[in-house]
């Protein structure tokens, strides 16, 4: 199965103007960076919005994501239509076209560093690096115990203060890029429980 053997992980940095931190104590703005970041993954809102995803090949597929604290769902749409649900440290793929089922533990996938609940971005995760940019905001995190496993990258349109995730970028432990563009996201999404259920039948 193609898409069993990509995992969701973070990609080339962006180049924007760097906020560095000293040995010992993080500035004043990495710290509100982060802080701003985990309010955002946090809110009980979650968000609903269209993704087009760019795999390390240059393949693309595209969908719906609804994220919810601690928790995710993709609905591919093109080429072939997939659900993949990650959380409580899984990720389970159900592919319709061969109806396939597959299961990733996030233990060491990238992914699983936004999907703790709630999110605190500190031990076991570190924060590698905050940027910032006028009306942008882009953090990097990897697992504090095994930093080579992956890194995760968030990209933030902000504006007024307030963050909107505009890009996921991974890189996992082989060097493979996957970038997740998103669009038309919008905060309150309304989803019963079940929505989150695994593909595979389990809750």
């Amino acid at each position: 199965m193609k898409w069993a053997r990509r995992s969701l992980a973070v990609l080339f940095p962006i180049l924007l103007a760097a906020c560095h931190a000293g040995q010992e104590t993080r500035p004043t703005c990495e710290l509100t960076a982060i802080s701003q970041v985990e309010s955002y993954l946090n809110d009980e809102k979650g968000f609903e919005g269209q993704f087009t995803q760019t795999w390390p090949d240059g393949g693309q597929s595209s969908g719906r994501v609804v994220y919810e604290p601690g928790k995710l769902r993709l609905n591919y749409e093109y080429p072939s239509t997939m659900i993949v649900v990650a959380k409580d440290k899984r990720m389970v793929a159900k592919e319709f076209a061969h109806q396939s089922i597959t299961r990733i533990g996030l233990s060491r996938n990238p992914l699983g560093l936004m999907l703790q609940s709630p999110v605190h971005l500190v031990k076991p995760i570190l924060v590698t690096n905050v940027q910032r940019h006028p009306h942008q905001l882009q953090i990097s995190l990897a697992s504090a115990d095994n930093p080579s496993q992956g890194l995760l990258t968030l990209r933030f349109k902000e504006e007024l203060g307030r963050l909107t995730l505009e890009q996921m970028q991974a890189v996992d432990v082989r060097g493979g890029r996957t970038i997740m563009d998103l669009r038309d996201i919008q905060q309150g999404v309304q989803v019963p429980a079940s929505y989150f259920a695994y593909p595979d039948g389990q809750k």
